[in-house]
């Protein structure tokens, strides 16, 4: 259970804004400083029924309220996001302890212009303020060692993951049961992703190897959104795109709910008039979304788009001529990266390293020439999720690309050099800082072949 819906957060950060900002000018006992700040207790208040502790702070100059982010920001939100940058504060934490003259000295003292973080901290101190904890900027983010292996990131990735399929699972039964579907769920998971994936583009990539063959659908929409999410942040888009990316990239399929299941689940070749049939998705799926409460129209557009092709050869062919940006062109990419990777009843999948050059040979046809070289960069070499043979003869699980050397990835060792299953994944840089090298990669090993599920890997936490 959330502690607040999204529109009693915003409600929340504004009135906080509003105190302080409003403190600059009138004393703590004037109504337009007394008001407000009796609102927000009573907001916060009501969120300590639920929860012991809130906080709102920033991610990557975003504001944020729990799991909730503020991608287009208010007056009132851009400017305490200002406030806090100058005051080098990364995140408020606020206990149920918090009585209203500790919240209304600690407004006061925020409110000072030019008091920065260690003299804010000390005033809180010398005030007794113990229900307030300030975290400074940077101060729970850091550079994890080679060798470290961060489980719990990763166990919150994946249930982020989760999340995000059962959003997408709600939207397609809506549908299928002639309603209009409700995309809260949809956008407040696309909005922490765009949290994680804007910190460290390639965070989520690795998930994008869980493949549930039984409901593709829903794991393929779910893996083409947080590729190209990954894209944009690569290619400098700001937050609004990539949150873009996200709704559309996870809700490009949803058309597939329209068309009957004999074909979409038909095991061989489609005849003329399926395939006809297959290639309404588009508009159907563009259709859907225009339908929805809370999704820009213009992503209605990118779903519509993303089997024109880069040189608009594809379907729908009445629509070749409209006018469009690159996200489809990004959404593209990702939607044909995840189904090449991907086994399907019509294909065997191919790894992912093998995958970006089938992808080569659709450069400025199919797809675009100059986003799939920066798709490429960007997954390096060894992509997230390829297994590969060192020249020690173990087995390792590329995890991170490193930019610095495309074929020196950061990888986990599955199998030592002598054969044997290592009881858990041991974390190991191929070059270090230095230059140094652990190993080189040899050649990429087919997971069947070692009876190795990769995605399995990654859901039980242990990838």
């Amino acid at each position: 259970m959330e502690t607040l819906d999204k529109t009693a957060a915003l409600k929340l950060i504004t009135l906080f804004s509003g105190a302080v900002k409003g403190m600059s000018f009138y004393p703590a006992s004037h109504p337009a400083i007394r008001q407000p700040l009796m609102d927000l207790y009573k907001i916060l208040t009501s969120a300590f029924l639920k929860e012991e502790q809130v906080s709102w702070g920033l991610l990557d100059g975003i504001m944020f309220f729990n799991d909730y982010l503020f991608i287009s920001p208010s007056t009132a939100v851009a400017d305490l996001t200002n406030r806090m940058s100058e005051k080098e504060i990364g995140r408020i934490a606020v206990s149920s302890a918090l009585g209203f003259e500790e919240l209304e000295t600690f407004v006061k003292l925020f409110s000072v212009k030019g008091v920065r973080f260690d003299a804010l901290l000390r005033q809180m101190n010398e005030e007794g303020l113990s229900a307030i904890t300030l975290i400074r900027h940077g101060a729970e983010s850091h550079d994890r060692d080679s060798n470290e292996f961060d489980s719990e990131s990763q166990g919150d990735h994946v249930e982020t993951y989760n999340r995000a399929i059962k959003a997408i699972r709600t939207i397609c039964r809506d549908i299928e049961r002639g309603r209009i579907p409700n995309s809260a769920s949809l956008i407040k998971v696309v909005d922490h992703m765009v949290g994680i994936t804007m910190q460290e583009p390639w965070a989520l990539l690795g998930l994008t190897m869980i493949k549930d063959y039984d409901n593709y659908t829903f794991n393929h929409c779910v893996n083409v959104g947080i590729l190209a999410m990954a894209l944009g942040t690569t290619l400098g888009l700001d937050a609004l795109s990539i949150k873009e990316l996200g709704i559309a990239g996870q809700l490009h399929d949803i058309g597939k709910t329209m068309i009957p299941k004999e074909i979409l689940n038909k095991p061989g070749k489609l005849s003329s008039d399926e395939f006809d049939e297959m290639k309404r998705h588009p508009e159907f799926g563009s259709k859907i979304i225009r339908e929805m409460e809370g999704v820009a129209p213009h992503i209605a557009s990118i779903v519509l788009g993303h089997h024109l092709h880069y040189n608009r050869s594809g379907y729908p062919e009445w629509a070749n001529k409209l006018p469009f940006n690159q996200l489809i062109d990004i959404i593209a990419i990702a939607d044909t990266y995840d189904a090449i990777t991907t086994l399907r009843v019509y294909q065997h999948p191919v790894n992912p390293r093998t995958a970006l050059s089938e992808m080569q040979k659709y450069m400025n046809t199919i797809l675009n020439g100059g986003m799939v070289e920066r798709f490429v960069e960007m997954m390096g070499s060894y992509p997230v999720g390829t297994l590969v043979r060192l020249d020690t003869n173990e087995v390792a699980i590329v995890y991170r690309p490193n930019p610095l050397d495309g074929t020196a990835p950061l990888v986990r060792i599955l199998i030592d050099g002598g054969g044997n299953r290592l009881s858990a994944p041991r974390e190991q840089a191929l070059i270090d800082s230095e230059g140094k090298r652990y190993a080189e990669i040899v050649g990429v090993v087919d997971p069947l072949l070692k009876n190795i599920d990769i995605g399995r890997l990654i859901m039980n936490g242990n990838y």
